[in-house]
């Protein structure tokens, strides 16, 4: 099924939806759909910032399969740029953006 908006024919799609991360290799990953937001986030833990021929990136895993320790997927990324992240509590957090297909 889709709807039609300018002009191009969308599918019409779940809050949560299985998608694809091919810049990182990831052929499956669930993700819960914001329509309206302009950015999204990726849950991903031993982030560690490193620098490339005097660039900014970031190395981190990924478990592509909630719950499944033990399929992790390491992800190297250019930094975009660093944001200022508010919990549900209030606490501040530095976050690396990243830009990916």
């Amino acid at each position: 099924m889709t709807v039609k908006q300018r002009g191009f024919a969308l599918p019409i799609i779940g809050w949560r939806e299985w998608v694809e991360l091919p810049d990182f290799g990831i052929k499956t990953i669930k993700a819960k759909v914001d329509t309206g937001a302009r950015s999204s986030s990726l849950h991903a833990f031993d982030v560690r910032k490193f620098e490339r021929n005097g660039v900014t990136w970031v190395r981190f895993q990924v478990h592509p399969v909630q719950r499944k320790r033990d399929d992790t997927v390491q992800v190297e990324a250019e930094v975009h740029e660093f944001r200022v992240v508010r919990s549900s509590s209030g606490k501040a957090a530095l976050r690396p953006v990243i830009v990916t297909n």
